[in-house]
């Protein structure tokens, strides 16, 4: 057994030298207690996680980024692909300098910048989905005290997408232009998989699709190779709670009933 469940089973081709082997028990109680453990905190993690936009001006140390990405690229991925072309972490003056030359262009010339792919559909948003995205606004500028119609209070809002919401530490990920929407679907997984590393680590995050528009922006500063697409970006650091607690809502997430179809049971 793992620290939580069974970490591989019996005849596993290649274990993990670091999962600890003094843990096997022969005591079903506690490897029952050991189960519990892991499901309750697991599902902690994913459950309680939110788009954070606030965050202490502590920095985060390297060795624990490289301890989060470690775990994350175990990620499943088709064929082990692992299409996760690059992650570019950046902090400190190159973040800010990426930053203000950003928030300069979404506030100057927004219209002279495009992202390389289309995150929204180019036409119509189907109505359930689009109805989703309407009352997500609603909770998130409504602790802002910003109206639907506030055309300029909702710019400046979205602004702060563009200095990684002060955060100490920022993600860019590529992916490979040659590759189709499986591998979009993997780096999915490699993105969560971070997130929920973080967590575990007393960090927070947010995935940003904003920061792709301005991806010529960041080509500038960053080795970004002609073969990238500039796919998402992250803020991550200790979340300022205080903050969150005053200007953020928690977003509905639909019921399970809502989602899964039985078929056979």
């Amino acid at each position: 057994m793992s620290v939580f469940t069974a970490a591989y089973p019996v005849g596993h081709p290649d274990p993990d030298v670091s999962v600890p082997d003094n843990i096997i028990t022969n005591h079903d109680s506690a490897c029952q207690e050991r189960h519990n453990d892991a499901v309750e905190i697991t599902d902690s993690l994913m459950k309680n996680r939110f788009s954070c936009r606030y965050y202490l001006p502590k920095p985060v140390e390297k060795k624990t980024i490289e301890e989060i990405i470690d775990a994350a690229r175990h990620s499943p991925s088709g064929n082990n692909m692992q299409p996760w072309d690059k992650v570019y972490c950046i902090t400190g003056a190159l973040k800010d300098a990426i930053g203000r030359e950003m928030v300069e262009a979404h506030t100057n010339t927004p219209d002279a910048y495009s992202a390389q792919y289309l995150y929204y559909p180019a036409g119509p948003i189907p109505p359930k989905y689009a109805k989703r995205r309407f009352e997500f606004g609603k909770h998130f500028y409504a602790p802002l005290h910003v109206d639907h119609g506030d055309l300029k209070g909702r710019a400046r809002v979205s602004t702060r997408n563009f200095n990684f919401f002060d955060a100490p530490v920022a993600f860019i990920f590529t992916i490979n232009n040659g590759l189709t929407q499986g591998s979009w679907l993997d780096v999915g997984y490699f993105l969560q998989s971070i997130t929920i590393a973080a967590r575990a680590r007393g960090l927070e995050t947010i995935s940003q699709e904003a920061p792709a528009k301005y991806q010529l922006i960041l080509r500038k500063h960053l080795p970004i190779g002609d073969d990238e697409v500039v796919a998402l970006g992250m803020s991550m650091g200790y979340p300022d709670l205080e903050k969150v607690a005053q200007f953020s809502a928690k977003q509905p997430k639909r019921e399970v009933s809502d989602i899964v179809e039985f078929c056979g049971f």
